[in-house]
């Protein structure tokens, strides 16, 4: 099983080459947005340790940004590498959603306490950095991270 996801995980490098106009790949991008999934369905866990409100905002902008991740950025830009393929853009994202699989799992197994981590805000605050967001994902998002810092310093 282990080779087979190494398998996938070589593949999908392969698959995805570098776009020199933007200068961050595919798969940072998808890192990212598996980053901030995670995190979203983690909140749950953590809803009886905060109040519901404060939940609801963080929930509204990592979705707004995950939303964003995938709509205004990944999809695009995998039609783009395939040149207008949409069967071949599907079948790199699928690749990449069982990727997601993994990733949850090592994130689970390293942050096991039912807590907010000011490094989730700080590893999706750096996923900024790869694309323009658009004012309003941008001001969902930041109001979510500081909430996330604020009820981790609550901890």
């Amino acid at each position: 099983m282990k080779n087979y996801h190494n398998l996938i995980f070589i593949l999908v490098l392969l698959c995805s080459p570098l776009s020199a106009a933007n200068k961050v790949s595919i798969n940072e991008l998808n890192a990212c947005q598996a980053l901030v999934e995670f995190v979203d369905v983690k909140l749950d866990e953590f809803a009886d340790h905060y109040a519901a409100q404060d939940i609801a905002l963080v929930h509204k902008g990592l979705s707004a940004y995950r939303n964003f991740l995938q709509n205004d950025v990944i999809t695009p830009m995998l039609l783009g590498m395939y040149g207008g393929n949409v069967d071949q853009a599907k079948l790199m994202q699928n690749l990449f959603d069982r990727q997601k699989v993994t990733f949850f799992r090592h994130l689970g197994e390293r942050y096991s306490e039912r807590k907010l981590f000011t490094e989730y805000a700080a590893a999706i605050n750096d996923c900024t950095a790869y694309t323009r967001i658009r004012p309003d994902v941008a001001k969902s998002l930041n109001l979510a991270l500081n909430m996330m810092i604020r009820l981790a310093r609550q901890s």
